[in-house]
């Protein structure tokens, strides 16, 4: 058998703009919840989604996920970021545009 080598790159893509090009938003979305102690069977029947709140800047946002960004640098090559949220659309419940 053949080696596969791959060529991997080391240069970080940066976002273009400056970061107010990025909406600041946020998110209400639902959670799972879960225990592991034991229960009753209508007890656990009572267990709701936890609903969960995110503030962050917008960056993408697609038919299957929306995601966000909370922290940043900027140089003359553009935006890096960090702290990044991607949660499924389909557990969100509210964009407040702010």
């Amino acid at each position: 058998m053949g080696k596969l080598s791959q060529r991997v790159s080391t240069r970080k893509k940066k976002l273009t703009g400056t970061v107010d090009d990025y909406p600041l938003v946020h998110i209400i979305c639902r959670d799972w919840v879960s225990h592991s102690e034991w229960m009753s069977v209508s007890r656990g029947k009572k267990l709701e989604p936890a609903k969960c709140n995110a503030v962050g800047r917008l960056f993408n946002k697609t038919k299957n996920k929306i995601q966000t960004f909370s922290s940043w640098s900027e140089d003359e090559d553009g935006i890096e970021i960090g702290s990044i949220e991607t949660i499924p659309n389909s557990w969100v419940v509210e964009v407040k545009y702010l």
